[in-house]
């Protein structure tokens, strides 16, 4: 399951990897012998587990390994690292047949995957892509966590209706030579911090015809996680207040159960967002609220608390699987938000990862709440370009990006 380039590094790597090498080969052989008959050799039992592999559907395949790491996690009493996790999650196989062995073939362009040679046409799909994450990963260890200068608009933008982030950027930042010498992980990081801000605004251009007009913007992000909606408050007022001369504050809400604050750090340092002196001599401010580990149907518990909340211009619901059935501590607590901003007829901006993600999401709002979708579920032209490993659907796309398809839908009624 791991591979080394040398005979120097293997033994090198071996004190880190023998750990986990050692329950693997016990949980390796125990398949084996439950697989064998009696008279079955080495090669037998080898060619009886990867016949087992082999047979499983995508849906089966991803149960067998998160089985895997419950078992390795028992066995070693102690959670695994997360690059113990990669090497269960994404072992050496074929995605597409599961096919695994001494004659897959390693991609000699990405180096990011393996696959046997009736597949290699699947691979070479994905492989620029592939050489995208193969670099970023190379950048990232070299040089740790980026921090990109997120660019000051000059001047009022028409609109983002006709363009994307690529020619937004070009249009920010002009002929500068931070962004014409700018690497890949450093773009990525970027387009994964701007797509939150450029994302909104994209929708409040095409559901809302007073965009440009309107002094006043509060926007709820429901399902929010620090880690994705939290960090980098700063681009709203660079990438959203900057945009729209005539708006003088943005309020923001950013709710979920998974949505944890740093601890030892006071929520308002954290929601204290810094404008620039023009910002501020203007009176223009970008106010944040965290609702942390709170589901967004508890923030409305009656009618009289309701009626005191600013309202709404936008819901903005980023990535959430809402069509999985077991959501926050293994319950199914979607159907109640899904109620909740859909009686408010106020647009909900709804994104995924896959073409057949969003298909999922729309059709459980559709079979909650009676909506119109405003915005038909298409490419997402702000959608982030830094690409992660995907396991919910690895077998028809290995990689994902955050926000890649959006529609915008809106309750038909507020009854």
């Amino acid at each position: 399951m791991v591979s080394y380039c040398s005979t120097a590094h293997r033994t090198q790597g071996w004190s880190k990897h023998r750990e986990l090498c050692e329950p693997l080969t016990e949980i390796r052989l125990l398949l084996c012998s439950m697989l064998s008959t009696d008279g079955d050799g080495d090669g037998d039992k080898k060619k009886k587990s990867r016949a087992l592999v082999g047979q499983l559907d995508a849906e089966q395949y991803r149960v067998y390994r998160l089985q895997l790491l419950a078992i390795l996690e028992s066995k070693m009493r102690r959670p695994l690292e997360l690059w113990e996790k990669e090497i269960v999650l994404y072992p050496r196989v074929c995605r597409v047949c599961r096919r695994f062995g001494e004659k897959l073939i390693c991609c000699a362009r990405c180096g990011m995957e393996w696959f046997c040679k009736e597949h290699r046409d699947e691979h070479e799909k994905w492989c620029d892509e592939f050489r995208v994450l193969e670099r970023i990963l190379l950048l990232q260890r070299r040089y740790g966590c980026v921090n990109p200068k997120i660019p000051k608009v000059r001047g009022e933008m028409s609109g983002l209706r006709e363009v994307d982030f690529d020619e937004t950027m070009y249009r920010i930042y002009g002929d500068c030579s931070y962004y014409r010498e700018m690497d890949c992980y450093t773009y990525s990081v970027l387009s994964h911090v701007s797509t939150i801000p450029l994302t909104a605004l994209y929708s409040m251009e095409i559901c809302c015809p007073e965009w440009q007009r309107k002094s006043d913007w509060t926007i709820h992000v429901v399902g929010a996680e620090f880690q994705f909606e939290g960090m980098k408050l700063e681009v709203w007022e660079k990438l959203f207040l900057h945009f729209l001369p005539n708006l003088k504050r943005i309020r923001l809400t950013l709710v979920g159960p998974e949505l944890q604050l740093p601890s030892g750090v006071p929520p308002e340092l954290l929601s204290k967002v810094k404008v620039c002196s023009k910002c501020k001599s203007a009176g223009k401010e970008v106010i944040v609220s965290f609702r942390p580990e709170t589901l967004y149907h508890h923030l409305f518990p009656d009618a009289s608390q309701e009626s005191a909340i600013q309202p709404v211009d936008l819901i903005c619901v980023f990535n959430p699987g809402l069509y999985r059935n077991t959501g926050f501590g293994g319950r199914d607590t979607w159907p109640e938000t899904i109620r909740e901003f859909c009686i408010r007829s106020t647009p909900v901006v709804v994104t995924s990862y896959t073409a057949d993600e969003m298909v999922w999401e729309i059709a459980r709002i559709n079979s909650i709440a009676d909506v119109e979708i405003i915005l038909q579920p298409r490419r997402n032209p702000f959608a982030s370009i830094k690409p992660d490993r995907n396991f919910v659907s690895d077998d028809a796309s290995p990689l994902i990006y955050k926000n890649y398809y959006i529609s915008i839908v809106k309750g038909k009624s507020s009854s």
